[in-house]
């Protein structure tokens, strides 16, 4: 469990809250109403192939990078025209990049508060350059992009919105990202507070393909009472604030970071209790108006 240094930082990391208010990552959803097609969402789901249970890596490869006052900042060189960047990003060398493909990256500067997050990153003799990617302000409510622009995930949610932080372990106060199977759900569709999505084509026959931007809950009655204290930690998250489809992968996958000291301390045998969660336990809330990624 947690060490007392980290306990202190349950309440947001290093002073920063995961957002400030607002309908989006923070606000419980044990009360919210379900969908009416829940079910029928979640079968299509089901017969197009996501039959995986839940898992999340004991040796993740994800980091929060931390920026002070000082650190310099870069002008985002964009990979392809039709994304752009905003802002200037605070970077120095040594800050890390996820070793995969994705290339994620996330900085949090922690005396402002504000989060820079960006996907395919690189930074080679002194270029900062992603694929996509976007900024916010921790400090006030989640802020929705434009429709058609994705941040570090193809959904443009918050990849460190809902990151599970080490930090926090004893007490996740926010929603969780989900990573579907891919195939598994909508190709252009997408509810608020998403604004783009993976187009990847829907594998099923089902006109119920769930949208990205969809926030689900993990049913109340759903028992953790054999899991470890870190799987049954993420369950109630998934219990009290839900998860949100926020990207595809392999399997169904929630996203988690490395602990800021560096130290490793995830346990594979507790978290491999979560490969007990299907997404048959799940229920769909309201989804509210289905937009469509701009073509």
């Amino acid at each position: 469990m947690p060490t007392t240094a980290a306990l202190a930082l349950v309440a947001g990391l290093l002073g920063c809250p995961t957002f400030g208010g607002g309908p989006y990552y923070t606000r419980p959803v044990l009360g919210a109403p379900v969908d009416p097609h829940s079910a029928d969402y979640i079968r299509s789901m089901i017969d197009a192939g996501n039959a995986r249970g839940f898992w999340i890596a004991a040796d993740p490869v994800e980091y929060v990078n931390l920026a002070a006052p000082l650190t310099p900042t870069y002008r985002v060189h964009p990979k392809v025209p039709y994304h752009t960047f905003d802002v200037k990003y605070p970077w120095r060398p040594g800050f890390r990049i996820e070793p995969l493909p994705d290339g994620h990256a996330m900085v949090l500067q922690t005396q402002s508060c504000e989060l820079y997050e960006s996907y395919g990153t690189s930074f080679d003799n002194g270029i900062l350059s992603a694929y996509s990617g976007a900024h916010w302000n921790l400090r006030a409510p989640f802020l929705p992009l434009e429709p058609g622009r994705p941040s570090a995930m193809a959904s443009g949610l918050s990849l460190y919105g809902g990151m599970i932080r080490w930090e926090e372990i004893a007490s996740i106060r926010h929603a969780l990202n989900w990573a579907a199977p891919a195939g598994t759900v909508a190709q252009w569709d997408f509810v608020r507070p998403a604004s783009d999505t993976d187009h990847i084509v829907f594998k099923g026959s089902s006109n119920f393909q769930l949208p990205y931007g969809a926030r689900l809950r993990l049913r109340s009655s759903f028992d953790t009472s054999k899991f470890g204290p870190q799987s049954a930690a993420i369950a109630q998250a998934m219990k009290t604030y839900g998860i949100y489809l926020a990207d595809t992968a392999r399997t169904n996958e929630l996203y988690n970071a490395m602990p800021l000291d560096g130290s490793n301390p995830w346990d594979a045998g507790d978290l491999a209790s979560l490969k007990s969660i299907r997404i048959s336990d799940f229920q769909v809330l309201s989804l509210g108006t289905i937009l469509r990624v701009p073509r």
